[in-house]
């Protein structure tokens, strides 16, 4: 897992223009997909939390596929795919689990 705490930019973010940081959250299958369950990310103003997810996926291909399984927390709140991020928030990207008895 990483262990650098610098932001990485987002291979599809714009050069120019604002951007915000998002501090990612990676769970279960995701974060062992993606070899690391935090990082800190800097996107174009506007992204949604399935435009940071897609963007994730082009960065790393072991997530590929997996936009339309997962769901997202915005700072400890559920919240459909298309919620904008805004600088500072905390974005959880959590697959399906299941379990029980």
């Amino acid at each position: 897992m990483s262990g650098s705490t610098a932001p990485q930019v987002a291979a599809n973010a714009p050069e120019t223009g604002a951007s915000v940081r998002v501090s990612l959250l990676l769970f279960a299958s995701v974060a062992e997909a993606a070899g690391e369950r935090r990082r800190e990310i800097c996107v174009a103003e506007g992204t949604t939390a399935r435009g940071l997810f897609e963007q994730l996926e082009a960065d790393i291909p072991a997530l590929a596929g997996r936009a339309d399984h997962v769901s997202f927390a915005r700072n400890q709140q559920f919240v459909p795919p298309d919620t904008v991020l805004a600088d500072g928030d905390e974005l959880a990207v959590i697959p399906p689990v299941s379990g029980g008895a």
